[in-house]
């Protein structure tokens, strides 16, 4: 085991002649943004550079709607700049969150397609035919056909003009969206962080390289690589909320909790100030950053904090009755299961229009809490309804695209939230052999594809079971599993502690105690950080 990995994880720290109904005519940018240093030659009036440089640095920190606007307001004031149009194209392709829907594609179609007569460079007519080969018009194209054509279009873009900053950091950011690749499955992340890496060193300011490096980076084994971009982000593009949250992915990764709270409270608060200015629509960017903010409380054992995260999103400015809904389920349910508040778990309310993923997190934390608490009735019909909301959500997800990659679900319908709360409630029905190989296959498959970093990893579940079962032995290996993978979880630290306790191990137990004591806020309350301060006292 890493012991010293672990300890300084716990130290660290439409037609375009008029204004398309989708954009507000009177939205023009801040000419007081901080947002990066980025310099793009293009065939554009001298007028606009300014203005199409501040929406190129919005879109290189996916501040997509604010970019659109902008770059739509830089075709107004020059007509004939076609670079603009392939900036507002690019702003409908968020490469690695959601996917555009048929009526989105189209929306990138008619921008590219109002590009084409236009005077342009040997350069610019490149960015705009790379953005082409994602936009083409084949109605049964799907994802991955698209990216590829894309990624390929830009790697000989950035070939024909290595110089080209812009161009080498959305080549490397297309990498990220292509099938994994290797042994590990991150050969592209590699390859990225190589190139971005590179960039960085040259050019510091460019919010796109230390952004797509943290993204490249996102990952338990190469979170280090990420470091030094994580800390400097912010700074680059400080008016921007994606680029102040950014940083605490990498944080999170390396179980750097305070770095990762001030991230995402500095994040929060520049997306409602934007969405209380109408500068932009900040909901989505303060919702993203509340659900790192909880996690990272709960691991800090500030579980007060954590609740009241969850209260604030009924104030969310911008926030629909739905955000609201779906985004407070989720993070109700992960409370509940990350502070063992098995008899709370069990009984959480779900709306029945919420989104399905907000439903599949409610019936797992539902069903794991009746069958902690020994309801198997309950732990039965929520197994049910949690195998119907995953269905719901598969279908949701498919209608999207219906080629799309089913990445997290490898060859099987079955999630690992279903395995997880399989194994527990044949747990609860007595049944230890199946629950140990269904949680066993739980953590088999999420580790195929990598632990999320704000959920609760299966192994950890695997070694609580294993607790359960008094097999120490087997569940301090569980744990030690999750602690290389997601660095300074609470509850892992404690649960490998108990188990070194369990085997007589006091010296084993003395450490991993010792570094849940650092990592936790010192008013903590919660039972085990008590019981890890009254071991290291001696009592």
């Amino acid at each position: 085991m890493n012991h010293g990995r672990i300890m300084r994880a716990c130290i660290l720290i439409v037609g375009l002649g008029t204004t398309p109904s989708f954009i507000s005519s009177s939205t023009t940018p801040s000419q007081t943004e901080l947002l990066g240093r980025v310099r793009f030659a293009n065939s554009c009036s001298s007028q606009v550079q300014a203005e199409f440089n501040s929406a190129l640095a919005m879109l290189h920190s996916f501040q997509y709607s604010l970019a659109e606007k902008t770059f739509f307001h830089v075709a107004q004031v020059d007509p004939q700049c076609a670079i603009a149009y392939w900036g507002a194209a690019m702003t409908l392709y968020h490469q690695l969150w959601d996917w555009p829907n048929a009526e989105t594609l189209e929306r990138g179609l008619v921008y590219l397609e109002k590009a084409k007569p236009l005077k342009k460079s040997a350069r610019e007519l490149e960015y705009i035919n790379a953005a082409a080969a994602f936009y083409q018009p084949e109605q049964n194209l799907g994802q991955a056909s698209r990216v590829q054509a894309y990624s390929r279009a830009m790697f000989h873009l950035h070939q024909h003009y290595p110089q080209d900053n812009d161009a080498t950091a959305f080549y490397a950011l297309s990498l990220l969206t292509l099938p994994a690749q290797g042994e590990d499955g991150l050969d592209h992340q590699r390859r990225a962080i190589a190139i971005l890496t590179k960039l960085f060193a040259a050019q510091p300011e460019h919010p796109g390289a230390a952004h797509y490096l943290i993204h490249a980076a996102d990952t338990a084994t190469l979170a280090p690589l990420g470091l030094a971009a994580a800390r400097v982000y912010a700074q680059i593009a400080p008016s921007s909320p994606h680029a102040l949250h950014m940083p605490s992915h990498i944080f999170a990764r390396l179980g750097m909790w305070e770095e990762a709270i001030a991230s995402n409270l500095a994040s929060l608060s520049a997306a409602e100030e934007a969405t209380k200015s109408q500068r932009d629509d900040g909901s989505g960017d303060a919702l993203h950053a509340m659900m790192y903010l909880a996690y990272s409380y709960l691991q800090r054992g500030q579980d007060e904090d954590a609740h009241q995260v969850v209260a604030r999103i009924q104030s969310v400015p911008g926030a629909t009755a739905s955000d609201v809904a779906n985004n407070s389920a989720i993070l109700e349910a992960l409370h509940a299961v990350e502070t063992h508040q098995w008899k709370q778990a069990a009984t959480l309310t779900m709306r029945p229009d919420a989104f399905p993923y907000a439903k599949v997190r409610t019936f797992w934390a539902r069903a794991i809490g009746a069958a902690r608490t020994g309801d198997i009735a309950s732990a039965r019909q929520n197994m049910d309804k949690l195998d119907q909301a995953r269905a719901g959500m598969l279908a949701y997800m498919r209608s999207v695209d219906a080629h799309m990659h089913m990445a997290h679900s490898g060859n099987s319908d079955v999630s690992v939230q279903q395995l997880e709360a399989k194994a527990w409630l044949a747990w609860a029905e007595g049944r230890a052999g199946e629950a140990l190989d269904t949680m066993r296959t739980a953590a088999n498959r999420e580790d195929s594809y990598g632990v999320e970093s704000r959920t609760v990893p299966a192994y950890e579940m695997l070694g609580d079971l294993l607790l359960e079962l008094h097999q120490p032995k087997a569940a301090l290996v569980a744990y030690a599993a999750v602690l290389k993978k997601a660095s300074a979880r609470f509850n892992s630290l404690a649960g490998a502690a108990r188990a070194s306790r369990a085997m007589g191990n006091w010296d084993e137990a003395r450490f991993y105690y010792a570094a849940l004591v650092k990592c936790c806020d010192p008013r903590a309350t919660r039972t085990e950080f008590g019981e890890a301060r009254l071991f290291l006292s001696g009592n």
